[in-house]
This record gives structure tokens, sequence and C-alpha cells, in this order.
């Protein structure tokens, strides 16, 4: 079998690429008071409102083509039946990825909009050329794959197979070296999935037991297919092909972060001037663009990604016993379908990703540890997102289902019971996304627990009607619904500052810190006000958070609300001549909600399933709650205690689309 694809998309915003993205915070007053210890003024609790095209538009698009060979030749001997299989992939990917290249202002407040005053400006870019297609991720990935297999029929009842399967990866090219990140971290950034393979011993059986009875299952190791989009962020964030910057207003003499070196005071407020007053979102100073692309020091400490030189490719063990049984229930007739599932998933490696640049520096009030950077320079906003791995995760299902046709009426269902846990949950592509999109005990490693993609219990059912009212002419009428758990989600708390944090000293994942839960009268925290204190303690009470005193609540500890679905499917056959028919057939998606604006609704904390309970800073020497204190100015600064504030109660918002119903009519010819 021989086989050719080619793949083209273009992430086009809807309003096109003609200006910058725009961010607006729409409560002026959370902005903070501003100070030695709080230089940053970009500091929104509120809701804020975007537009323009998203910052993962800017420059996004995608091209590859697939040519893939397999060969597979058998051998019956006797009661055996043995197989040679081997394939040959090869993959061209041209991945071109840019955040931010169209700019990307942030307004504290309505009013700072309207006089284009922007608290922070971001920019990404190629360099030195600035053209786009100069930083486009292009490179080839090879996949040989061999195999062995054997089915055997032990028995007349007992059918066994087993096997073994080994995949090899190469890459044709390497990303281009960064010496700088080579100085940084003592190895390379060209690491790819060139030369790594792995084995994939594999086993199965099929027992008729009875003639009402079949049990089968089976073990093995799976590996998956080939993860080219985690290796296009090497090629594509070398930190030599793109450079970011981050300006963002403070109080310094400048007025905002611009680095010092190169740099008069007077040109450093100019560029400030240039990033953040009198902004339109086009148009931008040359003087912007030449400090993106000739700025040593903001080059040399320019965000990189790269893989684990240690890097073992992603795979799990799957173990599964299935037993399917065709019952006689006497007056409920015979031919009942009855089977139950067991499945176990464990990874044996799995993909997780860490920040290199970070570095533990101390411990932090609740004992976990506390990050800061490495001394080089320009690294206070920058990341070096290694792709490493984890040996943890794994998940339980246990399914219970069974099926019954009548003649016209046919019915089924089905129970699932679910118990999954992960440390990375790879809802995204970019090194970035992966590695924010997660919570943290650890500020710089993801946090093992219970998954986002776990729904305890899921109810399913079917009802099946068709019946010839009209002379040969079937009406069919189908009934499908879902019942489940909804989906988990973390309690975290949020440092609110730009670049890298003073509290846990990490960057880009403050957000994501998984809360500490004090006891009453905890001297590891302190509020900023007694209502304060009064709100946090009874959303304690209401979350059911009482048992997590004095700890770190745990990842994914919370539930949105169940989720109840029925589709309808409705069809009419009619005659046009002869045996032809015409099949007229509407299909109604979330039903009940066409018949109550309120049912089948979907509620849940938006993704990235975290809800942010309270802001913390870190205070140099304990105080007590409603008393000032002074708030650590960075990592290196002492943190003698927590201080919690803005305490925000978990909302489960309207998931739109999946909320809505929808009618969907068309007709069939039969012949």
């Amino acid at each position: 079998r021989a086989s050719y694809r080619d793949y083209n998309r273009n992430q086009d915003p809807v309003g096109g690429r003609s200006i910058a993205n725009f961010e607006v915070c729409l409560d002026p007053t959370t902005i903070l008071p501003t100070g030695p210890t709080n230089p940053s003024l970009t500091s929104c609790n509120s809701a804020r409102l975007f537009f323009g095209p998203d910052v993962s538009r800017h420059t996004n698009s995608l091209r590859s083509s697939n040519t893939s060979f397999d060969f597979t030749a058998r051998l019956d001997k006797g009661d055996h039946a043995f197989r040679f299989m081997t394939g040959f992939t090869d993959v061209d990917t041209s991945n071109l990825f840019i955040q931010r290249s169209l700019g990307d202002l942030y307004f504290d407040s309505l009013a700072d909009f309207a006089a284009r005053r922007a608290s922070r400006f971001r920019l990404g870019g190629a360099v030195p050329s600035l053209d786009p297609k100069d930083a486009a991720a292009e490179f080839g990935t090879q996949n040989w794959t061999f195999g062995l297999q054997d089915d055997w029929q032990a028995t007349p009842t007992l059918t066994v197979n087993y096997g073994v399967r080994y995949d090899l990866f190469n890459n044709d090219t390497l990303p281009t070296l960064n010496p700088n990140f080579l100085a940084r971290q003592g190895f390379s950034n060209r690491e790819t999935f060139k030369g790594r393979g792995v084995w994939q011993p594999r086993f199965g059986f099929n027992w008729e037991a009875t003639d009402s009875l079949i049990i089968k299952g089976g073990a093995g190791i799976f590996a998956g297919g080939t993860p080219d989009v985690y290796v296009s962020n090497s090629f594509a964030n070398t930190g030599l092909l793109t450079n970011a910057i981050d300006i963002q207003r403070n109080t310094s003499v400048a007025g905002c972060n611009v680095p010092a070196a190169g740099l008069t005071p007077a040109q450093q407020l100019a560029l400030c001037n240039d990033a953040l007053i009198g902004v339109s979102g086009a148009n931008f100073s040359p003087a912007i663009f030449n400090f993106l692309t000739t700025n040593v020091g903001s080059i040399s400490a320019a965000p990189t990604d790269a893989i684990d030189p240690n890097l073992k490719l992603a795979r799990k063990l799957k173990v599964s016993l299935q037993a399917d049984y065709e019952a006689d229930l006497g007056p409920l007739g015979d031919s009942w379908l009855f089977g139950a599932q067991f499945l176990y998933d464990k990874n044996v490696y799995g993909y997780t990703w860490t920040d290199a640049r970070s570095i533990v520096t101390g411990t932090l009030p609740d004992g976990r540890p506390r990050y800061g950077q490495l001394p080089i320079g320009l690294a206070s906003t920058n990341r070096d997102l290694l792709l490493t791995n984890s040996t943890k995760g794994r998940a339980l299902f246990g399914t219970f289902r069974f099926a019954k046709d009548f003649g016209d009426l046919s019915i089924n269902g089905s129970y699932t019971r679910s118990d999954v846990k992960d440390v990375a949950n790879l809802s995204s592509s970019t090194a970035s996304s992966n590695y924010q999109n997660n919570v943290f005990v650890d500020p710089n490693n993801v946090e093992y627990g219970r998954s986002i993609y776990e729904y305890r219990d899921q109810w399913k059912f079917g009802v099946d009607y068709s019946h010839k009212f009209f002379g040969d002419n079937k009406t069919r009428f189908g009934l499908f619904g879902e019942y489940r758990s909804g989906r988990p989600y973390s309690l975290t708390m949020l440092e609110n500052v730009g670049g890298r944090g003073a509290v846990f000293g990490t960057v880009g994942n403050l957000g994501k810190q998984l809360l500490y839960v004090p006891s009453l009268n905890d001297t590891r925290v302190s509020f900023d006000t007694v209502a304060s204190e009064t709100a946090f303690n009874s959303l304690v009470t209401n979350l059911g958070l009482e048992k997590y005193r004095g700890k770190i609540i745990p990842k994914n500890s919370q539930t949105s609300a169940d989720f109840f679905k029925v589709d309808l499917h409705l069809s009419q056959e009619v005659p046009i001549y002869g045996s032809a028919k015409v099949e007229l057939f509407a299909d109604i998606e979330n039903v009940l909600n066409l018949i109550d604006s309120d049912w089948g609704s979907l509620r849940q904390v938006p993704f990235d399933y975290t809800s942010t309970l309270v802001r913390v800073q870190c205070l140099t020497a304990a105080a007590n709650t409603g008393t000032a204190g002074t708030a650590a100015a960075s990592s290196s600064a002492a943190c003698a205690q927590y201080r919690y504030s803005t305490v925000v109660a978990p909302v489960e918002v309207l998931q739109t689309r999946q909320s809505l119903y929808g009618i969907r009519v068309g007709a069939k010819i039969k012949f």
C-alpha cells in the first residue's frame, strides 16, 4: 500500500491582519498603587475586552506532505498465521508560527484606551529580516516501522495473538544552534527525535467460553503516531530566528522596563513613548523594530524551546478485559446482549514541559520551592521551555452495557466509571501553552493529579423505533442521550504581575499555582482586609475545602455542573418511481434545548479549567490581617508570609456552542 497526502492550512483572523491585538481592562479601580514594591502598572483583576486579530493568528500557517509505504507478508502454517510488517513514512513540514508579530497592546482602563496610553506592549518577529517566512520551521520526519505477529488458533474456541512492533524516527535537519542557550544550559538546543525508537510488545486473546459468552482481552505497549508539532517548536523557537520584546510601564526613571544596556536614558524614554504613548495598533515606530532586531541583550536572552537530550518517546501500557453475554430473560425475551469492559491505561513515558531557565532559590511559606532566574542579564521575562518526560499518569475505565432488539423497537444503554490522573494535559500544540495551561504545586513542574479529561460518571442510552406505516415505506424515530458528570477544575492563586513573579519566581504561569488553604489564625497567610478574610473563609465552607486547611489544595479538586443532552432523529421513506425512494430526514441535536433554552445547557469553568480564588503577594516580614506590609519586589527578597487579597468565587460559564440546539434536514435517494 502506498499513499500521499498534501495539507495546507492558513489561520486567517476574521478581520484580517491590519492592526495589533488590543486588551482593555474594564475596571479601572483594580489598578494597584505604584511604588518600589509594585513597579508594574499592568494589573487587571477585572474582565478584559479583546479585539483585533488574536495573538496566535498574527503569523500562523501550516503545510505538510505525507508519503508512506506499507508492506505486509503473511504465512499460514497449520494453526498459525504469521505476519511480517514493515513501513516507511516521510513527512515534510513547513510550520510558520510567531505570536504577536502584529503587536499586542494592553490598557489598564477604558480611559487609558481612549487616551491611547498603553501600559504594556509586546511584539514578536523574525530577526533580523522581520520577514516571517525566515522563521518558518521547515524539517522532515522519517519513521520506519517493523513488526512480527502470530495469530494462533490454539483451540477451536480460543484465538491468541502476540507480536512485537518497533518504530524508529529520524529528522533530516536540525534546528539552528543557539550558542546563548548552550552557554546557559550546558547542552544544545538541536535535539530532535532523530535516532529515537520504541519497542511495543503486544498480546491478545478471544475465547468463546460458551455459545452465549465471549471473553476477550489483551495487553501491550502503544506509542502512537509522529509528534511533529512538538518537534516543530524547537525549529521555530531557536532564540535566534525570532525575538520578542515586552515593554511595561513602571515607576522607573525611564517610565518602563526597557533595558539600559546600550541605551542612554533619553533613548530609553523615547522608546517607552514610542511603544506606549499615542498608540494606534499599526504603523509602529521604526525604533521599536530596530530594538527588536538589534538589542543585543534582548536577543541573547530570547526565549528558546528545546528537547531534553535524554527524552524517551511517549508510550503507554494498555490492558483490557471484556466479556459479552447473550441472555434469555424469560418473560422479557431472549437475545439480550450484556457486556462489561475494564481498561487500564498507564503512562510508561509521557511528555511534559519545564522552564530550564528557572532554578530553585528557596522555599515559600507553605513549603513549596521558590524559583529565580539563571544569572544571565535580561532573562527576567523569558524562558527556556524544555520538552521532557514524566512517568506518572494512569486511567481506569469500567463500562457496563446492554442492548436488545424487539423487531421494530431496539434499545441500548451503558454506564462508564472513570478515574483518570495525569501530569501535563497536552491541550495545545505550542510549548508555551503546554507549559502554562496546567496547574502547579512546584511552581516550575506540572502537578500530578486528577485529569481535566475525567468525566467520572457517564450514562448513555438509545431508543430506535422503525415501522412501515405507509405500505413498504419505513418511518424511523431515534432518540439518543447522554448524562455525564461535569469537567474537573482547579482552584488557584494569582500573582498578578507581568514577567517573572516575585512570589513564585517563574514566568507565564503565575495564575496557575494551586491554592494554599490557610488554617484559622495561620501565621503563614494574612489578608489585606478583614472583609477579604471573611469572604475567603465563607468560600472555603461553600466549596467544601475545610478538609484542606493547612494544605495545598489538590489538582482538579472541584467539578463543574453535570451535563444532560438528548439528540433526535426522524426519517420517512417516500416512493418516487418503481423501487426508487426518497428518504427525508431531520436530525435535532440537543433537542431539550429546543424545548426550553435552559435545558441541555453546558455550564463549566472555562478553559483552561482553573479558577483564581485569591491574589497573592509575598511580604518580607509577617504582618497582621488588615495592616500594611512590605511586598517582595523580586523572588530574591524574603518571603516571610503570603498576603491574600481580592477574593473571587468560581464562575461556571455557559458554553455557547455545546449548549445550543441544531437542526439538520436532508434527503437521500435510494435505488
